[in-house]
């Protein structure tokens, strides 16, 4: 066996984190196994990937799994582990804690390591004596993962890992029954009983008014052997249910038997026409059945049901027999003396152990009690970790403390080595709560999760894997086309590189990452700003990171970083509340245009090409509330008689926005569900995009009803100057109360990122002229200003009615007229204005509805006449337009420079 190797982790950690050094027999070996059996490991695959652990003193070596020392035999005769020698254990397959399928992790981990003391042996037992024979049985599980139901909050206890996965759903309109064959190795026909126990979870349930008696239960499934009726179960209610019942062996055979499971019709009334909806998902069968004890047959794990000696029959050879409790029997003279009923036997012919999936070296960093402080937190799968080093070297230049980690680190320091989101919340917790202050501020997890992790490369459409709410309403979803991931990398099984937890919204389970950093006294709120990057690969990585180096580090000055975008469906609900979000950002001097859609269009060729046109000319923010989906944003309810469509992934790809980047704020039903393993989202592709698309998305996983105040104090705090997406984040969660918008909206990006708002201040101050209308003046507190401005002229709903732009230089100068039409209609002026060479740029705005009061006239003062179109104050108007661009710098000062240009709409 190839041991697997892993290159050490915490790249930009290892300078904080306190290593002990390399002692003999110090370090740690991650051992993975997947099916239960009795495993063994060699001297030479230990000592090539743990080689601190090759020669220790055979005593002081010792087997955890889960922190719980395992018995071990380990052969060979000398003081040390050597050439040569094995270590020998009985391993278990790794369970779920309600489900036998853990939904994490394929692999159990088992953890070997050295210290002086007693430690967990397999006894040697040398049955012998006359005894009868023992009774054997044999334990089979059959369980297939072939669809995924979503449960609510009714139905599942928050953060309880339910099975949520099924072999087949059940109903009465079936057109065939569900059929499954049954194999029964080594089956003892004569005498004894074979025992079944089915696992189902109704999904549908009879509607009965209150105070009704019930006309029938909900659920009734029938069960056939062979085409003979042996059980039939009734229930009530959407809780999993175990049904058993017992069958002659008799009347079974080794092979051939085939058990069938059917739904019945039934009518509620003798009167009803319409047969009860009854659907039931089918889960998993467990067998009990008595075997004769020949291992040619299978040499599957065994059990005494009643004490004895095992009579064990095979080809020859050597045979050992382990025990689930620490025991290894020997036979005497080839047979074996009397066993204890109960005991669980693991059959080894001839030396034929199973061999650990995977071993390497834990790393000895310790990430418990760092040695000095870590601002931002970056938790890599090993596969993306050298792409995302780039990012974390940025971060510490701006001055931030940037710990890189393995994912594996934490599964080993904080779940020994098992794959759960546990690890990483426990991580999250010691950092906040006992590492060095200040305590951590941001953290970002790099890679995608997955809540399959079962199936490779699966066309949902095609194997129905996934349902929801289509199990009770067939054809409701099934006819949105699903628009897939490239091909998962063929050395990956899935896309689940680190996963994330699983909410219980009012819809069903749903991807939280909330869940990772609400480790403070409140239980809901975050108290570190958290990001993801959902990918797989390292050039997503890079692509995402190249982008986000590029904002931060070269600004593109302009008027898209003053302007947001409001995006809504039909719904006047949702423009109201759109309305009122952009009138707080239209009075801090932002600029805001909008596009509703409206139930009268046939399709939206307007609005799908404003949208894309003001993405293309650059947007700050970009904020939509209303329906949607995975792949879309929705101008209404699915209706497929017309195109609702307003915005899809193609149209995604087809940006060309490159440096003017928006945060797109996606406030509607899943249109980030980043734990999908096959589909694509329309939050994933915003950030995905290399050089296009968006810096940063917050999007939410699932299904919900955007809320007007959750989408205000997020707004609020993004635009904030100076203050991270991270924090903004953390902020805006933190007074909502409503458990399925704070855990079910992710942020899919760096949580560092600063948005590109303009951070400068002027003013705009009217001043009285003798004709005409007042003029506008915009008053700079700064010695020199040179660069260009952009002005409109706005009316009383918000919207732009005339845009002038012009290079201007000063620290004062008055901006040009508008068309007297402009004037008229006009309510408020909005300035932007950057200046290139200083990296330097600021909004501002003024009401020019309300009357000027009359200017005070100084006593003997004389009157001086005013310009009519032009005040100067020594500065200088340069020009109308940007037609020719200038250089940043000048030779001149005072006279007319070149500037160089500013993006514009």
């Amino acid at each position: 066996m190839l041991p697997h190797f892993r290159r050490a982790a915490g790249l930009g950690f290892l300078a904080v984190l306190s290593a002990p050094a390399a002692l003999a027999c110090s370090g740690a070996a991650h051992i993975e196994i997947e099916q239960a059996g009795v495993y063994a490991l060699d001297h030479a695959s230990l000592a090539q990937a743990v080689p601190q652990l090759a020669d220790c003193p055979r005593d002081s070596l010792y087997l955890t799994q889960r922190g719980v020392e395992v018995p071990i035999r380990i052969t060979g005769s000398g003081a040390n582990f050597s050439a040569g020698d094995r270590i020998e254990w009985v391993g278990r397959a790794l369970h779920g804690p309600l489900s036998w399928f853990d939904t994490y992790s394929t692999v159990n981990v088992y953890e070997l390591r050295a210290a002086p003391g007693a430690h967990a042996r397999i006894a040697e037992i040398a049955t012998q004596g006359a005894a009868g024979a023992a009774a054997l049985q044999r334990q089979l599980h059959l369980e297939q993962e072939n669809m995924m139901i979503r449960l609510n909050q009714a139905h599942v206890k928050q953060w309880e890992e339910a099975d949520f996965w099924h072999w087949a759903k059940l109903t009465h309109v079936d057109p065939e029954p569900f059929r499954l064959p049954l194999e029964l190795p080594d089956l003892a026909s004569r005498g004894g009983t074979v025992d079944f126990k089915l696992k189902f979870r109704g999904m549908s349930s009879l509607n009965v008014p209150p105070n009704q008696p019930r006309p029938a239960t909900d659920h009734q499934v029938n069960v056939q052997i062979d085409g003979r009726d042996v059980a039939h179960f009734n229930w009530d209610g959407r809780a999993e249910v175990v049904h058993e019942f017992r069958v002659p062996a008799a009347q079974l055979r080794a092979q051939g038997n085939v058990l069938t499971l059917s739904v019945p019709k039934r009518l509620a009334k003798p009167e009803d026409t319409n047969p009860i909806v009854d659907v039931v998902m089918f889960n998993s069968v467990d067998l009990d059945y008595p075997i004769s004890g020949d291992l040619a047959l299978s040499a599957a794990p065994l059990r005494i049901s009643s004490a004895g000696r095992p009579g064990l029959s095979h080809a020859g050879g050597e045979l050992a027999l382990y025990s689930g409790d620490g025991r290894r029997f020997s036979a005497a003279g080839g047979q074996f003396g009397r066993i204890e009923a109960g005991t669980e036997l693991f059959p080894v012919l001839d030396a034929g152990f199973a061999k650990p999936l995977s071993l390497r070296a834990i790393n000895a960093a310790d990430l418990h009690r760092p040695a000095a402080p870590v601002d931002y937190l970056i938790i890599s799968h090993a596969r993306l970790i050298d792409a995302i080093q780039p990012l974390a070297e940025f971060h510490r230049q701006r001055g931030l403390k940037v710990a890189v980690i393995d994912v594996a680190d934490v599964y080993d320091q904080f779940n020994h080595g098992i794959v759960h989101p546990q690890a990483i919340r426990s991580l999250m917790q010691q950092a906040y709560n006992e590492w060095p202050a200040p305590r951590p501020r941001y953290a970002l997890l790099v890679g995608d999760a997955s809540f399959d992790i079962r199936h490779e490369r699966i066309d949902r459409r095609q194997l129905a894997k996934w349902a929801d709410n289509e199990l009770l309403m067939p054809g409701q979803f099934g006819d949105i086309d699903s628009i897939p991931y490239a091909d998962t990398p063929a050395d990956l099984k899935h896309r689940g590189l680190i996963p994330t937890w699983q909410f219980m919204s009012y819809d069903g389970q749903s991807a939280s990452d909330n869940h990772f950093v609400s480790v403070g006294k409140d239980p809901l709120a975050p108290v570190i700003a958290l990001g993801r990057f959902p990918v797989v690969e390292p050039a997503e990585v890079k692509a995402i990171v190249d982008k986000t180096i590029s904002y931060m580090s070269t600004p593109q000055l302009g008027s898209w970083r003053r302007d947001v975008m409001f995006i809504t469906d039909e719904s006047d609900y949702f423009k109201r509340t759109s309305d009122d979000i952009a009138r707080n950002l239209d009075n801090a001097g932002f600029l805001t245009d909008k596009v509703y859609a409206s139930p009268d269009e046939k399709d939206n060729l307007a609005h799908q090409s404003s949208i894309k046109d003001g993405l293309n000319e650059g947007r700050l923010l970009v904020h939509f509330i209303g329906h949607g989906g995975r792949y879309i944003w929705r101008t209404g309810p699915p209706d497929l008689r017309k195109n609702h469509d307003l915005f899809t992934l193609d149209d995604v790809s087809g940006l060309n926005n490159s440096g003017r980047l928006p945060m797109v704020l996606s406030m509607t039903c899943y249109s980030a569900p980043f734990d999908n393993p096959t589909e694509d989202s329309i939050g994933e592709r915003f950030l995905r995009e290399p050089g296009k698309g968006a810096i940063a998305v917050f999007a939410a996983s699932w299904r919900n009803s955007p809320s007007p105040e959750f989408s205000k104090v997020i707004v609020e705090q993004l635009t904030k100057t100076g203050v991270t997406i991270g924090d903004a984040i953390v902020a805006g969660k933190t007074p909502i109360k409503d458990e399925t918008l704070v855990e079910t909206y992710n942020l899919l990006g760096d949580p560092a990122v600063i948005l590109e708002r303009p951070a400068g201040e002027f003013r705009l101050v009217r001043k009285l002229r003798p004709f005409g209308p007042d003029l506008i003046e915009a008053q700079l507190a700064r010695d020199s200003f040179r660069g260009m401005v952009e002005v409109n002229w706005v009316d009383n709903k918000g919207k732009s009615l005339h845009v002038s732009r012009f290079a201007a230089q000063g620290s004062r100068f008055t901006l040009p007229d508008p068309p007297a039409a402009v004037r008229q209609a006009a309510a408020e002026v909005r300035g932007y204005l950057a200046d290139p060479d200083r990296s330097f740029d600021a909004i501002a705005k003024i009401n020019i509805i309300d009357p000027l009061p009359p200017p005070q006239r100084v006593a003997g003062a004389k009157a001086r006449p005013v310009q009519a179109d032009l005040v100067n104050h020594g500065e200088t108007l340069l020009r109308s337009s940007f037609d020719q661009p200038f250089a940043p710098k000048a030779a001149a000062e005072g006279g007319a420079k070149p500037v160089a240009p500013m993006a514009s709409k």
